[in-house]
């Protein structure tokens, strides 16, 4: 018999104490206890990873089961118990976490482009052929409208347009806002 201590950590830092027997012949070179599975992502076996990643794509356990070469007569058992393992389901969380933070824009990125386009940090592109057939750019800064526009989501977002006596940052956006609107009309 051979006695492993598990590897992960508790909360404060410290190593685990838990310890499990294995036979000499079984025992892995490492083993984390059941707490600390969320960080044994390398837990997962080939078709546990391929399972997996199928059923990002798919959200639907049996066929992935089927795609990760499990057997088609206990891929829905399958399917539905891999689920249910929590090395397997933070594996998907994570995957599921990758993939939206590349695609989808954070609030903080939305924030920062309506604000350069706010202060008319952003240029706008425009592409046009000259008389000899050529292609020429014009850069320019946002029109007026679009800097309004984006004044105006800046403003619905910081609740600018609210009465509200305690907040600089509110009367300041409003006159900025203002003084857009005045130099649009005049």
């Amino acid at each position: 018999m051979k006695t492993l201590r598990c590897i992960g950590l508790k909360s404060n830092g410290s190593r685990c104490t838990r310890e499990k027997e294995f036979d000499n012949d079984e025992a892995p070179r490492e083993w984390r206890c059941w707490q600390h599975l969320e960080n044994k992502e390398s837990s997962l076996t080939e078709k546990q990873k391929a399972f997996a990643d199928e059923y990002i794509i798919s959200l639907n356990a049996k066929e992935s089961a089927i795609k990760a070469a499990y057997s088609k007569n206990s891929a829905k058992e399958i399917g539905h118990e891999n689920l249910t393992k929590p090395h397997i389901k933070k594996y998907i969380e994570k995957r599921l976490k990758e993939k939206e933070s590349v695609r989808i824009a954070t609030q903080d990125e939305v924030l920062e482009y309506l604000t350069e386009v706010m202060r008319g940090e952003k240029e706008e592109v425009d592409v046009f052929f000259d008389d000899h057939g050529r292609e020429r750019e014009i850069r320019q800064s946002p029109k007026v409208r679009e800097r309004t526009k984006a004044a105006e989501l800046l403003g619905k977002r910081y609740a600018a347009f609210e009465h509200n006596d305690n907040n600089d940052a509110v009367d300041k956006l409003k006159t900025v806002v203002e003084a857009m609107e005045a130099a649009a009309n005049g």
